[in-house]
């Protein structure tokens, strides 16, 4: 019982974009629209072939992100290769479990990088996706003019819980901490941790071209940078992912973004389901590429998704 309740406050969050979710679904879901909005997109082939390639290059940026962070030591095509099989299992799972196949993938092709490295290195690039993601969605908030608000004692407890937790694991893993600092260190040393931003970022910025092409597809109108803003605000929501490439709330996020730059929460839900549906399309497409890459057998890949990370010692 005590493991029930601390397993749903735990996905308070997520339970209830999920009832947002459905009270979208309710009010605005409109199967006739969404079909011939379908149609208008699949009637221009051309845009999206674009749509699909500039979703292509902001994994060739994460990847080439990825392997300047391992200072090149890496190959290019097992940095893809792991970004493709993170991005097919987080839209086949409940759970955003695809980052340990992710680092699972680089040390099986590459033995020369140790697992903890790989591990390491998914981990600050994580957090480095989020800063971008969260610092676009900052200063669009301040761009558009959107009157939201976080309470200055959220940031505060935020911000001594995370100096606290920090200080509690450097004194129970000193030598772990101290390892992980000096990998980070060496990454962004020099010109190296500005490369890994800018192409991080730039990764951002391209992803946003789905949101864009499909609102031009519809014969609708949108600024790249409120479609950037936009695809940023949606991704950063997918940190409370329950269900297989974050169902609920993807459609949620991206109909509210959309609401305040100016679109009706009907075009807006559908337009998060179509361009959703692009993603996931290319989910697939991504994963198949993966095992024609480097096919890796069913139980080892329940391996890396069981494993909870390397151990201080």
């Amino acid at each position: 019982m005590k493991t029930f309740f601390k397993q749903l406050m735990k996905n308070v969050p997520s339970i209830l974009i999920l009832i947002v979710f459905i009270a979208l679904t309710y009010n605005f879901f409109d199967a006739g629209f969404l079909w011939e909005s379908g149609k208008e997109i699949w009637k221009k082939p051309s845009i999206l072939f674009l749509i699909l390639l500039a979703y292509l290059l902001s994994f060739v940026l994460k990847a080439i992100a990825w392997k300047v962070y391992l200072k090149g030591r890496p190959s290019f095509f097992s940095c893809l290769a792991g970004l493709f099989y993170s991005l097919f299992l987080n839209h086949i799972l409940p759970v955003k479990a695809g980052d340990l196949a992710r680092a699972g993938v680089l040390p099986a092709r590459d033995q020369h990088i140790s697992a903890e490295e790989s591990l390491h290195s998914v981990f600050v690039l994580r957090v480095i996706d989020m800063l971008c993601l969260s610092g676009i969605a900052l200063i669009g908030i301040f761009a558009f003019h959107i009157h939201y608000r976080i309470p200055f004692w959220a940031l505060f407890f935020v911000l001594v819980i995370s100096l606290i937790a920090l200080q509690l694991l450097k004194n129970r893993f000193p030598i772990f901490v101290n390892r992980h600092v000096a990998l980070l260190k060496n990454a962004l040393s020099g010109t190296n941790g500005l490369q890994v931003f800018l192409l991080t970022l730039t990764s951002w910025i391209l992803e946003a071209a789905v949101l864009y092409g499909t609102i031009f597809a519809l014969n609708k109108e949108i600024s790249l940078t409120a479609a950037v803003w936009t695809n940023s605000v949606t991704i950063a929501g997918q940190v409370f992912q329950i269900t297989p490439g974050g169902i609920a709330n993807y459609e949620a996020f991206m109909s509210f973004a959309l609401g305040f730059i100016g679109f009706s929460f009907k075009e807006g839900y559908t337009i998060a389901i179509l361009t959703h549906g692009i993603k996931f399309i290319f989910s697939y497409l991504a994963g198949f590429a993966a095992i024609c890459i480097f096919p890796v057998p069913i139980n080892v890949l329940k391996s890396w998704i069981r494993q909870k990370g390397v151990k201080g010692k």
